[in-house]
């Protein structure tokens, strides 16, 4: 325990708990109780000191007005590319890579439509038959009744709730 600094209320409120403790745990005495006496018994304190041959305690350092803690920076957030036509020629699998599983697929000869519904617009992504598989051929983005988002915002949303 460590008593340099210490609050002199705290100390002295420490060393009567040992006393007091110290009491409790005496034997009972055989003689009887004396009587009246004229005199006080002499009871002499003496301060605790700390103790030399103990490792001093981790200090720990508080911050000071001047020198306050500082939380460590937001991680940078990677720029979304929010442009629909990123998805001409990709293939049906790296679509489906980036925007997740389509709420809607319809099928019309070698063609798909896929349809992605968002809260305020729909996508459409017309997939064509090629040599190497499905392909992008053309995107349709359209805002849902009393929409107001822009092409760009819908896709970028389309993106975000996907990863």
């Amino acid at each position: 325990m460590r008593w340099s600094g210490a609050n002199p209320g705290t100390i002295a409120a420490a060393l009567s708990l040992s006393l007091s403790l110290a009491a409790c745990g005496t034997p009972p005495s055989s003689q009887p109780a004396p009587g009246p006496s004229t005199t006080s018994p002499a009871v002499t304190v003496t301060p605790l000191s700390p103790r030399v041959d103990v490792e001093p305690e981790e200090q720990v350092v508080q911050p000071t007005p001047r020198q306050e803690a500082v939380a460590p920076p937001d991680p940078i957030a990677e720029p979304v590319n929010d442009d629909p036509n990123q998805l001409l020629r990709l293939s049906g699998k790296k679509v489906a890579a980036l925007l997740g599983p389509a709420n809607y697929v319809r099928r019309d000869g070698s063609a798909e439509i896929w349809q992605y519904r968002a809260v305020h617009c729909v996508l459409d992504v017309f997939l064509f038959q090629d040599n190497s598989g499905l392909s992008v051929a053309h995107v349709d983005l359209r805002k849902r009744a009393g929409g107001t988002i822009t092409a760009r915002r819908c896709f970028g949303g389309l993106l975000a709730g996907r990863h």
